[in-house]
């Protein structure tokens, strides 16, 4: 994931960002992708959202607070040149800056500060996306922000897995409850594998002034070899067949 020490080479990509997305759409995917950080934890015990210290996860608890740290520093802060919501939040969040190891030990806000935290942090930047010129600069670390986000989401996901916790529900989703072989037949996901022939493949991001992460910069022709991959992701039934 990408942090703040990849600073130097990020700022190549902003300039006119704009152009590819407007302000409601950017509202939409803050507020999205805030939404989704809520639910992931909405169901947990308090105690889940700490869970034993592990070298693959992190503490949700602090997890929750750090993707909102994360949109305050580089929205709020970097580009609009705002205080700082809480005096504590680099020391607490800063992922650059904290060991991994020691996230366990921090004093950590208990769940209803830091629910509040990360739900200012969304509106205050749902609120400059409202009232401010939407600059480059701006559109470009909302992004960022959103992006960082939902890759914190997979790893929501994944925490609540090892650690045994029941599967997330999301509210609307219409697959409450629903087996995994449900899930796929609802979306219609062709079965089986695919054959794919190989050949020179484009890797990496075309350089057209759209959002991109610093680590796909930028596109290389790569040989590819012939090989075969499901349609689809593995079951949990398939695999635990």
């Amino acid at each position: 994931m990408l942090e703040s020490l990849k600073l130097a080479t990020l700022f190549q990509a902003m300039d006119h960002v704009e152009q590819f997305v407007d302000r409601d759409m950017l509202i939409g995917w803050v507020d999205d992708a805030r939404g989704r950080t809520v639910n992931l934890v909405s169901d947990l015990f308090d105690e889940q959202l700490v869970g034993p210290r592990l070298e693959t996860v992190n503490p949700l608890l602090w997890e929750m607070g750090h993707v909102a740290w994360f949109q305050e520093k580089w929205v709020l802060r970097h580009v609009l040149g705002r205080d700082p919501i809480r005096p504590d939040v680099d020391a607490l969040y800063d992922s650059a800056a904290v060991a991994h190891d020691t996230r366990w030990g921090l004093p950590l806000p208990p769940r209803d500060q830091t629910l509040a935290y990360v739900l200012e942090v969304r509106d205050r930047v749902i609120e400059a996306l409202e009232q401010s010129p939407l600059t480059s600069p701006l559109a470009y670390h909302v992004q960022y922000s959103v992006f960082h986000e939902d890759m914190h989401a997979e790893a929501f996901a994944c925490t609540r897995q090892t650690l045994g916790y029941p599967p997330p529900k999301f509210p609307g989703a219409g697959l409450e409850g629903a087996s995994s072989a449900e899930c796929v037949s609802a979306v219609q996901v062709d079965l089986g594998d695919v054959e794919v022939p190989g050949g020179e493949f484009l890797l990496g991001a075309i350089d057209d002034g759209a959002f991109v992460f610093d680590n796909e910069k930028w596109a290389h022709p790569v040989k590819v070899p012939p090989f075969r991959i499901a349609r689809a992701p593995v079951t949990q039934a398939d695999f635990a067949a």
